[in-house]
């Protein structure tokens, strides 16, 4: 008997048909509303009873302009480098169980967590942690990190402790040092010459231990890397991470980059500033992640190249209040950056009310490095200070040749430029006197005796309260001495697509791959579970 016999020959089947066309009607209208209502109240018992969590799996694409060229956190040669670097390498704060100091702040234990392997399923240990710092502090490898561990030393306690040893007690050296040491494999590395390390093959294929290892990368025909993928580490110490693919894009500038987004070819990019987005409008939808910076720049004066009027406090004065900071941060960053008047965002304007005609005939030379933001701010600034009267030459180089030539020889009678003081604010490379000279980078030749105290105990204080008072005691002194115009701290700024979900909005920017500090929680896929 075929399904339709059956209904027809039904006994419910001849009752209905016995009914009257309005007694069907009311019928079948009785029995939808029944259906929708179970419907409707099934569903909202669902949903008031499981809630949305992450999903393992999907794809991420991210946007990068520049090229990678050696994947390795001791010595990145681009951008992009460090991106990645940041997704494949793990540092010694991530992999330690637990972290130890001695009561003097001079020693400090880190013992690993059990069974961290790398990439290729050798296990990670206190050996590889001891050849990493030395090659940090090893001149020929030219690392970033090279003048943060001097005079650091580090000791094999067994297979998963190490012992670090300073001349020094520094209350930052968990969380800016260790936390910033990302730790490569002795047993790939160690044969190699240090002056060889760039010609590795590892270079564009990393071992890491982190959450993501490199599977491949596509060139164009030219050579030029357009790709680079990452494959979920299914074996991280920290778990696996949920976004199963992570591909990057590279791109030759920032209008490319957008463009990209635009046209829905990459689902997320970071910007240094939101300066990019004023001729370059993002026009998808998209989630704007505003993520502070411990950056900020400013225009430093060097006291014995620069007009003897600038030896005098009242004309720094006037040039710090005459520059409209509001103007800048509206036109050069649509209001995504914060205006300063000291190193930190503690202190006030303590140039208000300065006599301004103190500007009146000053001559002025300033140099600017070849950044769009950089060089329209310097432009803004030359507009404020020419409307009191004084005259400004600037004069815009390459960054490389600011770092090679006037950094050097400080060959500058200002300079706009920027420090990144991290999230522990420590302002001592930045404004001891000790720091005067090339590489050092008190740009502003600074001498203070009294700030030089200050600056030595707030880094010996492991008391955050009592470092507070001293931060900002330390900030108001240097801003009343006025050896800079202090301008902004921009805000980094993340674009990525809707579905993107998982990173913090709290997170801050030291340098750009600290966008991905939170990465292994990302992801692009949900599911529904019961609560």
């Amino acid at each position: 008997m075929s399904l339709k016999d059956f209904i027809t020959g039904s006994r419910t089947f001849a009752l209905i048909r016995a009914l009257s066309k309005k007694e069907q009607f009311a019928l079948f209208a009785t029995a939808l509303i029944f259906l929708v209502s179970a419907i409707t109240y099934g569903t909202l018992y669902f949903q008031t009873k499981t809630e949305t969590v992450a999903s393992s799996g999907g794809e991420f694409r991210e946007g990068v302009v520049g090229q990678p060229v050696f994947i390795n956190p001791i010595s990145p040669s681009t951008e992009a480098d460090r991106d990645i670097s940041r997704l494949v390498f793990s540092s010694v704060t991530q992999t330690a169980e637990s972290v130890k100091r001695s009561e003097d702040g001079k020693t400090w234990n880190v013992r690993l967590k059990e069974n961290i392997l790398w990439h290729d399923g050798v296990k990670l240990t206190a050996d590889d942690i001891i050849f990493t710092l030395d090659l940090v502090q090893n001149p020929e490898a030219k690392s970033p990190l090279f003048a943060s561990f001097q005079g650091v030393a580090a000791e094999r306690v067994s297979e998963l402790e190490v012992k670090f040893t300073l001349q020094g007690p520094y209350a930052f050296f968990e969380t800016d040092h260790l936390n910033s040491l990302r730790i490569v494999p002795k047993h790939l590395f160690n044969d190699i010459p240090v002056a060889n390390l760039k010609l590795s093959s590892y270079g564009l294929r990393p071992i890491g231990s982190g959450p993501y290892e490199v599977t491949s990368h596509n060139s164009d025909l030219n050579g030029i890397i357009t790709e680079l993928k990452l494959e979920a580490n299914k074996k991280y110490f920290g778990g696996q991470p949920n976004i199963g693919t992570f591909t990057f894009k590279f791109y030759r500038n920032t209008a490319d980059l957008i463009k990209s987004y635009n046209l829905g070819q990459i689902d997320g990019a970071g910007m240094s500033s939101a300066e990019p987005l004023t001729d370059n409008e993002v026009s998808i939808r998209h989630e704007s992640y505003e993520l502070r910076s411990l950056r900020y720049y400013a225009i430093f004066v060097n006291p014995g190249l620069a007009p003897k009027e600038l030896g005098n406090r009242d004309v720094r004065y006037a040039l710090t209040d005459a520059v409209d900071r509001d103007r800048i941060i509206k036109d050069v960053f649509l209001g995504y950056a914060t205006p300063l008047y000291g190193p930190t965002g503690l202190t006030s304007n303590p140039a208000e009310g300065s006599n301004r005609k103190l500007l009146q005939g000053l001559k002025l030379n300033m140099i600017v490095p070849s950044e769009p933001f950089l060089i329209k701010t310097a432009q803004i600034v030359k507009e404020n200070w020419a409307s009191y009267g004084a005259e400004v030459n600037l004069q815009i180089l390459p960054s490389k040749d600011i770092q090679e030539e006037v950094l050097r020889k400080s060959a500058y009678e200002m300079i706009l430029f920027g420090n990144i003081t991290k999230e522990s604010e420590d302002l001592f490379a930045f404004w001891h006197s000790s720091r005067r000279f090339y590489p050092d980078q008190n740009l502003a030749l600074y001498r203070n005796t009294k700030v030089d105290a200050s600056l030595e105990e707030f880094r010996k204080n492991f008391d955050p309260e009592e470092r507070g008072i001293l931060l900002k005691t330390i900030s108001n002194t240097i801003a009343s001495d006025a050896p800079a115009v202090f301008l902004y701290s921009p805000h980094y700024i993340y674009i990525t697509f809707p579905q993107l979900g998982g990173l913090d909005r709290k997170t801050t920017i030291n340098t750009s791959d600290d966008r991905f500090a939170d990465v292994a929680n990302w992801y692009v896929k949900t599911k529904r579970v019961f609560k």
